[in-house]
């Protein structure tokens, strides 16, 4: 029996999950050594919650797109739109990144939501390979 590029999608979704919690898990039992380190331990930290937290947020996203569009027609038209989306919203933050000479006001949420941004891309990425085969 043939599962469905939404049932595919479904079981890929929850692997990322998991794995997103463990990490995310992973990165809590570590916080007291980031807290006691350098600076940069901390930086660190925050960027890559940031860029879980954009995993989490790409998950749950296309979750809601599947129970939403359970026609496997419809469910890839809206996730495409989503994609197509996020994907340019990177690459916009990306390139400001890039000509960046000096850090701007507020950098810190700047930085946060690019790599909350590099984060929903990794999944995006990830579920393109199972929707645009």
């Amino acid at each position: 029996m043939t599962q469905s590029i939404n049932e595919i999608v479904q079981l890929q979704l929850y692997d990322l999950f998991d794995d997103t919690k463990f990490k995310l898990s992973e990165l809590n039992q570590n916080k007291s050594l980031d807290i006691n380190g350098p600076d940069s331990k901390l930086i660190k930290r925050g960027l890559d919650i940031s860029y879980l937290q954009g995993q989490k947020k790409a998950i749950d996203a296309i979750n809601t797109i599947l129970k939403t569009y359970p026609d496997t027609q419809d469910f890839i038209s809206y996730y495409n739109q989503y994609a197509k989306n996020y994907i340019q919203e990177f690459e916009s933050s990306k390139t400001q990144f890039q000509n960046m000479i000096h850090p701007q006001d507020e950098f810190e949420l700047f930085l946060a939501n690019h790599y909350q941004l590099l984060g929903q891309k990794s999944i995006i990425n990830t579920i393109n390979t199972l929707v645009n085969n």
